[in-house]
């Protein structure tokens, strides 16, 4: 029997666990290696990877409550020396001649290189990085084996970069790999993919390691990205390399260069495509906005020549080299926009600008009855079915402009408004009008209020019928029907075939057509930038849509969370996900939100409506509609229960705390409003309740302290009231004190009044006090003034009789003392 010594006594958390459990690994690893005939499986490696992963064997630290305990040093040791053992067992795998052995070793330095201590790691990372080495630079591996190892060197020089006390040697180690990496670019498959992955390290981490071979590097990426047999996603990853090369200088020079390079390609390939299907010039208006005069045009990433050889007809040409070639390059123009780089550079807007509009434009329509040869029907086919995809792209490209630039591109709204809205008028694929919808979200919350001026007839036009279900709808606002009429009277005439005509109406009716159909994506896309138009400019100028937009938005929201509940009945999305519904509900619910929340000349048309529609989504409980809704809820009560809360911090007014073990409403009421001089009286005190001061000493209410300086003018007026209101009035005598109600008598010569919070305002002299006063109210009543917070008596009431109570009048702060000094002299002349 096993000693009580050697069980774990906390169990899964005891951390003499984690040495026992890589023990246990490292034999399973030589019994797997060695005493069977078959080697590692994907299967067994994956287990391996997950419970270290899950245990977190390879930390080394120890929690907190084993820190100073006797056995520390013991523990520490014995988990260094297990996790010693792990590292020579993976390294004797790596150095195996059995290619699935050393598959497997780098699989399990790759987990530890990621899971070690940084002392180890400090350590022992040169040892690693010949092992790797060594594997690449060996012909016989195969490219299981240098892929691994690719991988791996990856996840080595990324963690590396965060020690500077090793960047030298990382550095120098990372030199050393640019050959090879080069080298690898000349072929395809994973292999290549992953050496590409290796150099993009190294341009973000290593920049000096790169700079000798930047002309290289930049030469292997231009002919690769023009190489036909690539497919689209090595070219967005060789495209993405290309946009980090310029981290290799550092220099704002290089970065245009590169950006002005990927432009102009772009440019000389949308010339040979769009041959046409096009005005004249417009491949000449980009370069004179690109290039200045004087200056020689750059060199193409794309040599045009080679494109142009061999048998390919122009069709397969379009589809297989120039379709996916065009994209990645937008695609790398992207990625330099968005990705952050070390120094400010200059960047060619405008020619961006027209290059975006340049390619919105066109449509597929022939301009003109001249046909070229190149431009078959066949040929026009493909290019229309290739449209789609350059669209999407380009407003990549916009999108990434807007995103880069933000509020700096306000200059050049009216370049990026005209063109975007001109082609949402015109896109009927429900993927490209949900890009539209998010540029124009974008737009608006880059450029605030002012755009939201020139969108707001754009925005809620395209989403009324977006939105619209076919039932009853007069969504299909008269607004965006006129801009659509404006937009096509300011447009350019153009020499279009008579055929090929697309006048406003007939395209809004081709969209309505279509619009039962409509995806949950498009619409959540709608959804969203009519939130943005409503936060940003809903206040401004919405007179003519704002109302439309609030109906519209109830309207969804009860359909969408009738389609989450499951009581959608005819709304019923069967083609839809379960959490494309629960996505629709909370956007639709969000933008309700905004709609009620968003300033308005009128208060809001459907609060009550939308506050069922609250209740009801909070009753949802473990959702993210019930999260949503309890928040609405709150948001929502300013409207419900509005309160004008002061925005100064006046002193708290003292009040007692109660007993956990009385709840009698006598015992609370006693000790509710007190003084903190204790000498003030609360209502029925004079017929037998109990003072403060009688209680006993474990049973007193703690009392808040008051700052004496703040509160003298405050005692000062309390002593006015109590003396006004003694003499012009006598108490009221109680039957029991029993009888009482749990509230405030303002009736009685009591200084329940001066407990109120408003009394604290006396501190300064601007705000109205409170006064108690027979004559007061008289003299209030005989000039006929009104109050109309005040207390209506009856007018067969006698003003003099004891039994009356008299009313709380609010007087001027300015004439406040004059009152209580006329108010004495009137007592003391009685």
């Amino acid at each position: 029997m096993a000693a009580s010594s050697e069980y774990l006594t906390g169990g899964v958390n005891d951390v003499r666990l984690k040495p026992k459990l890589l023990r246990s690994l490292t034999r399973d690893l030589d019994e797997t290696g060695d005493a069977r005939s078959r080697a590692f499986t994907g299967e067994e490696i994956a287990k391996i990877l997950e419970k270290i992963q899950v245990h977190g064997v390879l930390s080394e630290v120890l929690p907190e409550d084993c820190v100073g305990k006797k056995d520390e040093a013991k523990l520490r040791k014995e988990w260094r020396s297990a996790v010693d053992s792990w590292v020579e067992r993976f390294l004797s795998l790596i150095s195996d001649k059995m290619p699935q052995k050393c598959w497997a070793g780098t699989c399990l330095l790759g987990i530890t290189i990621e899971k070690c201590t940084a002392e180890r790691l400090i350590v022992s990372y040169a040892v690693w990085f010949e092992k790797l080495l060594q594997n690449i630079q060996a012909s016989s591996n195969n490219h299981f084996v240098c892929e691994a190892s690719y991988a791996c060197l990856s996840d080595l020089f990324t963690r590396l970069s965060s020690f500077p006390s090793v960047k030298k040697g990382s550095t120098s180690f990372a030199g050393r790999l640019v050959q090879p990496i080069l080298q690898l670019m000349d072929g395809d498959g994973p292999l290549m993919e992953v050496a590409i992955d290796l150099l993009c390290t190294f341009i973000k981490f290593y920049p000096s390691a790169i700079y000798r071979y930047y002309d290289k590097v930049e030469f292997e990426l231009t002919s690769k990205i023009s190489s036909v047999n690539s497919d689209m996603e090595v070219l967005k990853k060789i495209s993405g390399a290309l946009a980090l090369l310029p981290h290799a200088k550092g220099d704002s020079g290089s970065w245009f260069t590169i950006m002005q390079k990927l432009l102009f390609s772009i440019n000389s390939l949308l010339n040979d495509i769009f041959q046409g299907l096009e005005e004249d010039g417009k491949g000449s208006e980009v370069m004179k906005l690109l290039i200045s005069a004087g200056k020689e045009a750059p060199s193409s990433l794309v040599d045009q020549t080679k494109l142009s050889e061999g048998n390919l007809r122009a069709t397969k040409r379009l589809r297989d080299i120039i379709s996916p070639l065009l994209c990645s390059l937008i695609y790398s123009c992207c990625s330099m926009l968005t990705n952050p780089y070390p120094v400010q550079v200059a960047l060619p807007v405008r020619a961006l600008l027209s290059l975006i509009g340049r390619v919105l434009d066109v449509d597929g329509t022939l301009v003109s009855n001249t046909v070229l040869p190149s431009t078959t029907s066949l040929y026009q086919e493909l290019l229309c079915s290739e449209l789609p995809s350059f669209h999407s792209y380009i407003l990549d490209l916009l999108i990434a402009l807007i995103k880069g630039l933000k509020s700096q591109l306000l200059p050049h709204a009216a370049s990026v408004v005209q063109p975007v809205t001109d082609f949402f008028r015109r896109a009927t694929l429900p993927y490209i009008r949900a890009k539209v919808y998010y540029t124009l979200e974008l737009l608006l919350h880059s450029m605030g209020v002012g755009m939201s001026l020139c969108l707001a007839e754009h925005v809620v036009g395209n989403a009324s019928i977006d939105l619209d279900e076919g039932c009853e709808s007069t969504c299909i606002s008269k607004l965006a029907i006129e801009a659509s009429l404006k937009n096509s009277a300011k447009k350019r005439k153009r020499g279009r075939l008579s055929s090929q005509s697309n006048g406003v109406e007939e395209e809004t009716n081709n969209v309505i057509a279509g619009k039962k159909s409509t995806p949950l994506s498009l619409k959540i896309a709608a959804l969203r930038a009519i939130d943005t138009l409503i936060s940003v400019g809903g206040s401004v100028k919405s007179e003519s849509w704002r109302l439309e937009v609030d109906r519209l938005l109830i309207n969804v929201a009860t359909r969408s969370f009738d389609v989450f509940t499951g009581k959608a009945g005819k709304y019923s999305c069967i083609e839809e996900s379960t959490s494309s519904q629960e996505e629709y509900c909370l956007v639709a619910l969000q933008a309700l939100l905004a709609s009620l929340l968003s300033p308005s000349h009128v208060r809001p048309p459907y609060l009550s409506q939308g506050l069922e529609l609250f209740q009801k989504g909070k009753l949802e409980t473990g959702t993210k509609v019930a999260t949503l809704c309890e928040k609405a809820l709150l948001s929502l009560e300013v409207l419900i229960h509005p309160r004008d809360i002061l925005l100064v911090n006046y002193p708290i007014p003292v009040a007692a705390t109660v007993s956990t073990d009385e709840f009698g409403d006598e015992e609370m009421y006693h000790g509710w409003w007190v003084e903190s001089d204790n000498e003030n009286q609360l209502p029925g005190r004079e017929n037998g309740d109990q003072s403060p001061k009688d209680l006993k000493k474990d049973e007193q209410p703690q009392l808040m302290e008051v700052d004496a300086e703040k509160s003298h003018s405050i005692e000062e007026r309390r002593e006015d009231n109590r003396e006004a209101a003694a003499l012009s009035t006598e108490p009221e005598k109680i039957e029991s004190a029993s009888d009482l109600q749990p509230q405030l008598n303002f009736g009685h010569a009591e200084p329940a009044v001066d407990q109120l919070p408003s009394q604290d305002l006396g501190t300064t002299n601007s705000e109205p006090t409170l006064s108690v006063s027979l004559n007061t109210v008289a003299d209030s009543q005989s000039k006929g003034d009104t109050v109309e917070d005040r207390p209506s008596t009856s007018k067969d009431s006698d003003s003099d009789s004891q039994g009356s109570e008299p009313d709380i009048v609010w007087d001027d702060p300015d004439t406040d003392s004059e009152k209580s000094d006329a108010n004495l002299e009137e007592s003391d002349t009685d």
